[in-house]
């Protein structure tokens, strides 16, 4: 337990603030589309919309801010609406946010400017984006422009949002399907090429914000310019051992062969099949077991009734009983779906539309493609019933660790989808429904961007030795995991023995993109309860292990930022002349772990890449990075740029653990620590970098029902109202 002794109020120069982005909160504007939204647009996450109106209704945010009691409002310039075409700055724009700048200081708060908060115009990403040689000059040229226009207007300011967040884009752990970020790499690229990216956006972030920072303290000479990295939230005698791993290096070469344990698995893991292509639906659960290709297909859970049924709507099913296929995602869902109702769970799609038939249940929840397919067979038996319940992205899957593999299929997905192949599958086996297009998915913008995408030659040239793919190549066919009772994606037909379907399509165009035969796949019956544990081998046993000796072993989770800035990186990744160029010490800080706990390491890295439902609840470790970057930078004052909470996090509700983080914050201030602001993320709910939205992205003060009210009625929460509290009282 800590302390629990009362600490000191915080003096009445505290800033207590509250923050925004611009691509979270403001409206999306087709003429001035950032990479985000591309992103989005591409891997199907949720576009922002709307978002909160911020860019029309700052003035009521501000005001919400202002009956808080903040003393600083952090906000951050939307760059493609600035410079919407190279070189071109858009006054209009700039006004707007002069406007916004005065209605702070009129409200009687600080500004805190963000100049890129996670996003950047399409045409920067053209000429190369963050790793390009120019990309510091791009980018000082821009904050010129600004700093021009509205550099006497505010105090503090900050170049880079989450610079240790940035390098995602570029590389992804072995156990994560895609980049968890923008811009992403090429398909094919390898663990060298990931950290030779990681390595020139590390050089470029110290240079651009060391050449932006003159340029704004050339106009304002007061200004404060800083950074706010992410801290990963280890305790701190462990972060320390972890940040030797930067400190130490000697060359790129040795933060390429570090990034190697990150990037690709060092047991390689293969099961039964190779790939399963089998109906499967993509969920943060099976996530965790395997590394899932682009979607192919995009269903939707709903019900299926007997025709004359009155059942219409979800409240008719209240009481009732429903029926839905073991290890399906609707066997997972159906209680939170329809708490109200009595389950029964059938081994097929067959044993449940018996029991269907025999009334012994009053629907059928499932995938509306096996639905539909069934009506298709009965016709005037069976209808559709409740709407869409949810989408069901359909993907490959392979054992984690098998990036070239999962290469392949992604590609062999792309090019069945972009020559043609899958909308002539779809008409073939889905008669008479309508076409729809195949989810346009990727691994990367680079194709957009203005960068090349590996065109990879049919049939594949030999993996390196002791991967799966090349065990595949060297055995001559690829075992592919599939349905046999689904019509239309994979059915066995019970005369013929044939199989067929649009999954069975995708399986050869695999084949054909590997061999360049597509004769050489072997087809493995299974079962959806079987479809991962197929695929998976005793090697998985180790994976509580390797995943946190992958995380503890690598420059890329160091507190980097900060150790550049007081001189303790190697050149090659901090200049010389980037050293020590900062006029505050920024950090974001929001999960935790108090010891090396496996099971919490694994939950606090599942938070960092947007799981926050996995997230771990340690506000200890807020009070030691304080102190220790007191002593990192003596002389410097420390803001905590961002700190918050979704609605609950480790069963600690937002109120709550907003009391337990600034009473840390009073405990540092008390033992000397030049802290000297606290921002709280965010002063409403927001659009959560592509999540959607619900109770575990909605980090909102006040609460916006994003989706559901046209108005976006902003709703105080008891965090508010707390948060209030401790304004007034100046801590808890």
């Amino acid at each position: 337990m800590r302390d629990l002794g009362s600490v000191p109020p915080l003096p009445e120069s505290f800033l207590f603030g509250v923050a925004t982005a611009d691509h979270q909160c403001e409206s999306y504007e087709s003429g001035c589309e950032d990479i985000r939204d591309l992103w989005e647009q591409r891997r199907a996450l949720t576009p922002r919309g709307k978002a909160t109106d911020f860019w029309d209704r700052y003035p009521e945010d501000i005001l919400l801010a202002k009956s808080l009691g903040c003393k600083a409002f952090r906000f951050s310039i939307a760059w493609s609406r600035v410079e919407p075409t190279a070189g071109k700055f858009d006054d209009k724009a700039f006004n707007h946010y002069c406007h916004l700048l005065q209605t702070i200081q009129e409200a009687g708060m600080e500004p805190i400017v963000t100049l890129h908060h996670f996003t950047w115009p399409i045409h920067v990403e053209a000429q190369g984006g963050l790793i390009a040689p120019d990309f510091p000059i791009i980018y000082a040229r821009y904050v010129a422009e600004v700093a021009k226009r509205l550099g006497n207007q505010a105090r503090y300011w900050i170049t880079f949002n989450e610079p240790s967040q940035l390098i995602y884009g570029y590389t992804k752990p072995w156990w994560e399907q895609a980049y968890f970020m923008p811009p992403g790499l090429p398909e094919g690229s390898n663990f060298a090429d990931q950290m030779s990216a990681v390595a020139a956006l590390i050089r470029n972030l110290f240079l651009a914000h060391t050449a932006a920072r003159a340029v704004i303290k050339q106009v304002n000479p007061q200004a404060m310019v800083g950074v706010n990295p992410m801290l990963l939230g280890l305790p701190l005698w462990l972060q320390k051992l972890v940040d030797e791993n930067v400190k130490n290096l000697r060359s790129p070469e040795n933060l390429t062969n570090q990034g190697k344990r990150f990037i690709e698995r060092s047991l390689v893991e293969h099961g039964d099949v190779d790939v399963a292509i089998a109906a499967l639906t993509v969920t943060c659960d099976r996530a965790h077991q395997v590394a899932f290709s682009q979607v192919y297909y995009t269903a939707s859970q709903t019900l299926l009734v007997k025709y004359k049924r009155n059942i219409h709507e979800l409240e008719d099913l209240v009481g009732r009983s429903v029926v839905v296929v073991k290890s399906t995602t609707a066997e997972s869902t159906v209680r939170q779906r329809l708490p109200q109702t009595i389950v029964r769970v059938a081994r097929d799609y067959q044993e449940a539309l018996r029991i269907v038939d025999y009334d012994e249940v009053t629907a059928l929840l499932g995938d509306d493609t096996a639905l539909r397919l069934i009506m298709q067979q009965h016709p005037n038996k069976y209808r559709l019933a409740g709407g869409s319940l949810s989408e069901e992205p359909y993907a490959a899957a392979v054992a984690q660790g098998n990036q070239e593999l999962l290469n392949a299929v992604d590609f062999a997905i792309r090019q069945f989808k972009e020559s043609g192949a899958w909308a002539q599958s779809y008409a073939q086996y889905f008669p008479g429904q309508t076409i729809l297009n195949p989810p346009q998915l990727i691994n990367s913008i680079a194709d957009i961007s203005g960068n090349t995408v590996m065109e990879m030659p049919t049939p594949l040239p030999l993996a390196k030795p002791k991967t799966v793919l090349r065990r595949i190549q060297d055995r001559g066919y690829v075992v592919i995991g599939v349905r046999e009772d689904i019509l239309g994606f994979s059915y066995r037909d019970p005369q013929t023995g044939k199989l067929s379907g649009l999954e069975i399509d995708l399986a050869r165009a695999v084949a054909q993109h590997i061999f360049g035969d597509a004769s050489k796949v072997l087809f493995y019956p299974v079962k959806p309860k079987q479809r991962i544990p197929l695929l998976r081998s005793l090697v998985q046993i180790f994976d509580p292990i390797l995943k946190p000796f992958s995380i503890l072993s690598t420059s890329l989770t160091t507190n980097w930022w900060h150790l550049g800035m007081a001189g303790q990186l190697p050149t090659f990744l901090c200049p010389a002349e980037c050293v020590g160029q900062q006029d505050f010490v920024g950090f974001d800080y929001y999960w935790g772990i108090r010891n090396l706990g496996i099971h919490r390491i694994q939950q606090l890295m599942d938070a960092a890449f947007g799981r926050f439902n996995r997230a771990p609840v340690w506000p200890g470790v807020l009070y030691d990075m304080l102190k220790f970057h007191a002593q990192l930078f003596p002389d410097k004052e420390i803001l905590i740029i961002e700190n918050g909470s979704v609605d609950v996090a480790d069963g600690i509700d937002r109120a709550t653990y907003l009391r337990q983080h600034i009473r840390e914050v009073q405990r540092a201030h008390h033992d000397g620590v030049k802290v000297a602001g606290y921002v709280c993320w965010s002063i409403t709910s927001n659009r959560e970098w592509g999540l959607k939205f619900n109770p575990n992205s909605d980090f909102g003060l006040y609460h916006i029902d994003l989706d559901g009210d046209k108005d976006l009625k902003r709703i105080p929460t008891p965090a508010a109202q707390a948060y209030q509290e401790i304004i007034h009282k100046r801590g808890v």
